[in-house]
């Protein structure tokens, strides 16, 4: 029974020695996490409808240093009364002396002027130097143009305005001329007789274009009248020379010879 004793308090005394030592051994440790609490702590929060809410955490009142406002002082300082000074200024005028006259000093050096009397021999101008050149072409004085008298009978109307033009041209109206030579025309379109007419017209007025294609159209429209022919051939060479045609007028002169 003893033993039974002794052994239960060794066995106390065992189990409270481990716990001493253990909470030697864990208490510096949770000391040390726990020194980090030691200050201020922000208040735990509160809950409310489903919403934590925090206080607002405290500010450190932060010591603002004044700025010290330097104010800038302006002295203003009165001028003295400024009173003008006027001195009077003093224009002199120097009398202007005039230039003494230069003498002129007679050199004996200079040989003196021998005058000549004009010779009573008339001086030979020069010859302009004849122009070496292309010469001048001076074109051939055109040929009087005779043209052929109407020989065909033509109907009452074309005659009298035939003749109307003709009384026209022998007074100088070539214009009258032309109006009744035209008039004619329009009555008979493809008479070859009143279109080589009305090209010696336009030849009288200085026409010669115009008279060409109207000869031209007299001697296609003149059929078997190889007498028309001819006349309308050297009407047209007469109207080339007169626009400085010279090839030109002398094929309708060898054209005109062959009727």
């Amino acid at each position: 029974m003893t033993t039974t004793l002794n052994y239960s308090n060794n066995t106390i005394t065992t189990s409270m020695l481990k716990k001493v030592v253990l909470i030697s051994g864990i208490l510096p440790v949770f000391i040390t996490g726990c020194t980090g609490l030691s200050g201020s702590q922000p208040p735990a929060p509160v809950y409310n409808s489903n919403h934590p809410y925090n206080a607002p955490p405290i500010q450190k009142n932060k010591q603002v240093a004044a700025i010290q406002k330097v104010e800038e002082v302006v002295q203003v300082q009165t001028l003295e009364e400024f009173t003008p000074i006027i001195e009077p200024l003093e224009i002199k005028i120097e009398p202007i002396v005039a230039p003494t006259p230069i003498t002129p000093t007679i050199n004996s050096d200079i040989p003196k002027v021998i005058e000549v009397a004009p010779s009573t021999k008339h001086l030979l101008m020069p010859t302009p130097p004849t122009e070496t050149g292309v010469p001048k072409f001076e074109p051939k004085p055109l040929a009087e143009f005779k043209p052929a008298e109407s020989s065909n009978s033509q109907s009452p109307a074309i005659t009298a305005l035939v003749t109307a033009a003709a009384q026209s041209s022998k007074s100088g109206d070539t214009e009258s001329a032309s109006a009744a030579i035209e008039r004619a025309i329009r009555i008979d379109p493809r008479n070859a007789e009143l279109l080589y007419k009305l090209a010696v017209l336009r030849l009288k007025q200085s026409k010669p274009d115009l008279a060409e294609d109207l000869a031209k159209k007299a001697a296609l429209l003149a059929g078997k009248d190889n007498t028309l022919k001819k006349n309308s051939w050297l009407l047209i060479a007469h109207a080339k020379e007169m626009q400085n045609d010279n090839i030109g007028a002398e094929q309708a002169k060898n054209k005109a010879a062959g009727f």
